[in-house]
């Protein structure tokens, strides 16, 4: 651990202090500076190792194979993710999961249904004001 000092000028008095380079900090002195822990105690070890215990671990996500399956496309055996796009590509076939489609497809009245679904609208408005 070197923490590194610079040599500052204050914008207001103009006198030179020295103030410690952040940025050439490792993350543990970071960490340590931050909870006023000196540097090199056992308090300040032990906070430090509590702190990487809880911290997880970064690993790259990883997705693996699917089981066999037999296609519903054509019935062929399917073996792996490879052979599941190839198949669905060979049969014009999409897979559709949990995705949501972007825009809805909104349904288009004829003059016909929009008057009986007006006329269904005023019957229960007036069946619920008692209006005959």
């Amino acid at each position: 651990m070197a923490v590194v000092k610079v040599q500052k000028c204050c914008p207001l008095c103009k006198s030179d202090y020295s103030a410690i380079d952040e940025a050439q900090l490792s993350d543990k002195e970071k960490y340590l500076m931050y909870w006023n822990y000196e540097f090199g105690t056992p308090e300040a070890e032990a906070a430090w190792a509590e702190k990487e215990a809880m911290t997880p671990k970064k690993a790259p996500d990883v997705i693996s194979d699917i089981d066999g399956h037999i296609s519903m496309a054509d019935g062929s055996w399917v073996s792996s993710r490879s052979k599941h796009r190839e198949n669905l590509k060979r049969n014009n076939c999409i897979e559709i999961g949990n995705d949501v489609p972007l825009t809805q497809k909104s349904h288009q009245f004829s003059t016909k249904e929009h008057e009986a679904r007006k006329r269904q609208i005023a019957e229960i408005a007036y069946s619920k004001l008692n209006y005959r």
